[in-house]
């Protein structure tokens, strides 16, 4: 049997999700498990199965449909530059923090995810600056957790 694109997609989301509840599993709660909290594995090992089951869902509908090739020849090559764009993403974010790395690669991975659409710089710009400072907003003031301020400015 051959699978299409999305059976394969659908597989690898599984195995991604199984190896998500692995580690939550191996997730340590700061609370005595008699203080009702649900502890630090409730959301990832939920976000997991409901993953699980999505991913479930698609392979099984996708069961009848014509197998194509899951990348062409420029797919796999904008899959390996993002890759490779995300990898300098994380070394540069060490240096310069979370703000004027995300502020950088961010339109930089929309180009790269682009394919044969023209992109307007004017959007673009914007949408950096938003998606940065949403995110920035989410995590440092919401759920409290601390974004990289980077080695250069400490």
């Amino acid at each position: 049997m051959k699978l299409n694109k999305n059976q394969v997609f659908s597989v690898l989301l599984i195995l991604f999700a199984a190896f998500v509840i692995y580690q939550a599993t191996l997730l340590q709660s700061l609370f005595a498990p008699a203080s009702g909290d649900v502890g630090p594995r409730f959301f990832p090992m939920a976000a997991a199965i409901c993953l699980i089951l999505c991913a479930v869902g698609k392979l099984v509908s996708e069961g009848k449909k014509e197998s194509k090739p899951l990348f062409s020849k420029q797919g796999w090559k904008r899959v390996g530059i993002m890759f490779l764009l995300l990898a300098i993403y994380l070394v540069a974010m060490t240096w310069l923090g979370y703000i004027i790395s995300t502020i950088v690669f961010t339109p930089l991975l929309v180009i790269a995810m682009r394919e044969d659409r023209r992109i307007r710089p004017v959007p673009l710009i914007f949408f950096s600056a938003a998606t940065t400072a949403v995110l920035y907003v989410v995590f440092q003031k919401v759920i409290q957790v601390s974004l990289p301020v980077g080695t250069l400015f400490r």
